[in-house]
């Protein structure tokens, strides 16, 4: 093997070392996709920390990613740099007991909410992909300039915590490319959006009103409400639903494309 070269992995060509450590590991063809976390809190120190459910990893490499978790707000610039797109998820903080709740929302609002916003910021400014998944939609509407109703069942009366409900896609809409007009999800929350930022465009609602996903008129930014990461696999919520790995492939592949 020439002196300055790698092999990139068994069976594989060598890769030259030389140029931008970066740049080394682009022979690699799947996209890189940073997921943002939420917290956790470790009973025995009494410590905080960061956790993804494994779904968003197994639904990003099941799409054809490479998925990585970002941990600190300094490296948000160094996150949209290394990767070629972003996952907003939805994950709930995690709890090992009720005494340790207080100290995890006390995360959540210090550290969790700032993280997501200055990812949400640095893959924008990159012209990178994003998608936004239950939690994360809501954010993007935020950080976007739009407005929330938080838990809209007391005001609406509509339940969307642990349902399933059917909903309609926009036609030519990327949701409805995917999955069709009409199609059944599983539903996990509280909140929902409620004057959508301006550049934002709806893409799907539930029959009671309720925006499912929405895209960016402009730039590559895409959202779902329901939790497509819950949706695919063996144990699929719901089973009369679709398989969601459509949705995950098709974000790697508009990552790669921004890759070009």
């Amino acid at each position: 093997m020439a002196s300055g070269t790698i092999p990139d992995r068994i069976g594989q060509s060598a890769v030259r070392t030389s140029g931008d450590p970066l740049q080394r590991r682009r022979p690699l063809m799947k996209p890189i996709i940073c997921i943002a976390p939420a917290p956790a809190v470790e009973p025995m120190f009494f410590s905080d920390g960061w956790m993804v459910n494994k779904k968003y990893f197994l639904g990003v490499t099941a799409g054809g990613g490479v998925p990585v978790m970002a941990t600190d707000i300094e490296l948000v610039e160094e996150y949209a740099r290394l990767c070629d797109g972003l996952v907003l998820t939805g994950s709930a903080m995690f709890t090992p007991s009720p005494e340790y709740a207080a100290q995890a929302k006390v995360i959540e609002k210090q550290k969790r909410d700032p993280l997501d916003r200055e990812l949400f910021y640095a893959f924008q400014r990159a012209g990178k992909p994003v998608l936004g998944i239950c939690r994360g939609q809501q954010n993007i509407n935020v950080f976007l300039g739009g407005t929330l109703a938080k838990k809209f069942k007391l005001t609406d009366g509509v339940e969307h915590l642990m349902h399933k409900h059917e909903i309609v896609a926009e036609p030519g809409s990327l949701i409805c490319e995917l999955f069709g007009e009409k199609f059944i999800t599983n539903s996990r929350h509280n909140n929902r959006i409620d004057q959508l930022a301006d550049g934002l465009k709806i893409t799907a609602r539930s029959h009671d009103g309720v925006i499912e996903a929405i895209e960016h008129e402009s730039q590559p930014i895409y959202a779902v409400q329901w939790h497509p990461e819950r949706m695919r696999g063996d144990l699929p919520d719901p089973f009369d639903g679709p398989d969601t790995t459509v949705l995950f492939q098709k974000f790697s592949e508009i990552c790669m494309e921004h890759k070009k």
